[in-house]
């Protein structure tokens, strides 16, 4: 799109065309997270209970909740640290960065260039390790564990 302008006429001409978007992003590469996805800027009309289920849409918006509360605080962190939110804020960054990072994506076209193995997770897993994150489970773990790889309980 015209310098990465989402305002521009001519890109909401083409996307109110488009059922579903995948909106790649310039920070998402910057912070090393492939795919460069931006889950909040991505979207599908199709992203409703009747069609993904209950589960499924809860956990979704649960996520997007996450990272966009993450988002929102991301200038606060900047000027005055971490220490200066909330427990309750601190909780939703931190599990929000595991998410981040857990979302990233494995390759298997590219693992003989990175060296990692490439990884398919089926939705209910999937499903579950974000349930997980949002739980609490994975609280202590640090972030580099959650890069690049397949499901939460694979070595």
């Amino acid at each position: 799109m015209p310098a990465d302008d989402m305002t521009d006429p001519a890109v909401g001409a083409i996307l109110a065309h488009l059922d579903t978007t995948v909106i790649l992003a310039r920070n998402q590469a910057a912070k090393g997270i492939y795919p460069a996805v931006d889950p909040l800027a991505s979207g599908s009309r199709l992203m409703d209970r009747v069609t993904l289920g209950e589960r499924h849409y809860r956990v979704a918006q649960a996520v997007r909740e996450h990272l966009a509360r993450y988002r929102e605080l991301e200038d606060i962190i900047a000027m005055l640290g971490l220490e200066a939110l909330s427990e309750a804020d601190r909780r939703i960054v931190l599990r929000a960065r595991l998410l981040e990072r857990y979302l990233t994506q494995p390759f298997f076209v590219v693992s003989e260039h990175t060296g990692i193995a490439g990884a398919s997770v089926p939705l209910a897993v999937t499903l579950r390790d974000c349930e997980d994150f949002m739980r609490g489970r994975y609280d202590e773990m640090p972030e580099e564990r959650c890069y690049m790889r397949g499901a939460m309980e694979d070595p």
